[in-house]
């Protein structure tokens, strides 16, 4: 096996052939990539999916479920931690659009500081999963954007109807919700009977949990992106004032972004760490409606 660079500053790749395990690999050399790179990699292994789970409790087993989330996604396992990334919310097919750059749930304090994804399934073509670090694209904005993002934070807003919020919060117990919420840093109140409103404000720029990075990674644009391009109106993100976050800011990040941005190219058992203070992540579109990658969202990691 042997290790290569995915670019000069982030991400690594560890490749393998079926004949060896991942099984074999120091620990010490991951815990060090993750901390450094961002990203890792493992290619090649064909790990099975047991060994995957095996392996990656080396490196924290404060599993996340997906209480709380935005997206509503498929349980795998038998303790719900395991969770399918299908964007199919029961239906028969799952949708198949790319998705933005973006850190996994910062729209709560319930977030985790470790992602890993296996590949259960690639598509027949397309749907990379796609890393962008966020250090280098706070780098990369004006001075203007920095004082920006160094003097508001952003605000989530979320309204649920009856009948989504249970899907989210994982309770018929609206008063569960809201116990949930709170504890999570969210500000929640009911309208209209029975619509579930909440509010986080979280900075758009951060430290990161290794390395000590100014970091640009939330969950903004892949909320502007829904509210844009789909029209979904129960989950809008703005300046904590209230105001629009300003278009000249969204471009810039997304030109850094499209400068930055790599894919992560799968193959049946192939699997992946990411940073979630320091990386942000997306898909490619596809058109293979089987594709199938699990997440595994590690609360706290222990290195």
């Amino acid at each position: 096996m042997r290790i290569t660079q995915i670019s000069e500053q982030f991400g690594s790749t560890i490749e393998g052939s079926p004949q060896e395990k991942v099984a074999e690999i120091d620990p010490n050399v991951v815990k060090d990539l993750i901390r450094t790179r961002g990203v890792v990699m493992f290619a090649g292994f064909e790990t099975l999916l047991p060994e995957f789970d095996q392996f990656i409790r080396q490196f924290g087993d404060k599993f996340m479920t997906q209480q709380g989330g935005g997206a509503v996604r498929r349980k795998v396992s038998g303790d719900d931690t395991l969770l399918s990334t299908r964007y199919d919310y029961g239906r028969e097919k799952q949708d198949t659009f790319g998705l933005a750059l973006h850190g996994e749930m910062y729209y709560s304090d319930k977030r985790p500081a470790l992602l890993w994804f296996y590949c259960e399934k690639p598509a027949a073509r397309d749907g990379e999963t796609t890393i962008c670090d966020g250090a280098q694209v706070y780098d990369a904005l004006s001075d203007e954007s920095k004082q920006l993002l160094a003097k508001k934070r952003l605000k989530y807003i979320r309204r649920y109807r009856d009948g989504e919020w249970q899907l989210r919060y994982e309770t018929d117990d609206l008063d569960k919700a809201i116990a949930f919420c709170t504890a999570n840093g969210l500000k929640a109140r009911v309208e209209d009977g029975r619509i579930l409103v909440t509010e986080y404000v979280y900075p758009a720029v951060i430290k990161s949990g290794w390395g000590n990075h100014l970091v640009f990674i939330n969950s903004a644009l892949l909320v502007v992106w829904q509210e844009d391009q789909l029209g979904r109106d129960t989950s809008i993100v703005r300046l904590e004032d209230g105001s629009r976050i300003p278009r000249n800011l969204i471009d810039e990040v997304v030109a850094a972004q499209n400068r930055l941005i790599m894919p992560l190219a799968w193959k049946h058992g192939d699997f992946a760490g990411i940073d979630n203070t320091r990386a942000m992540h997306g898909r490619r579109p596809f058109q293979d409606a089987d594709r199938e990658i699990y997440l595994r969202m590690v609360h706290e990691a222990s290195f």
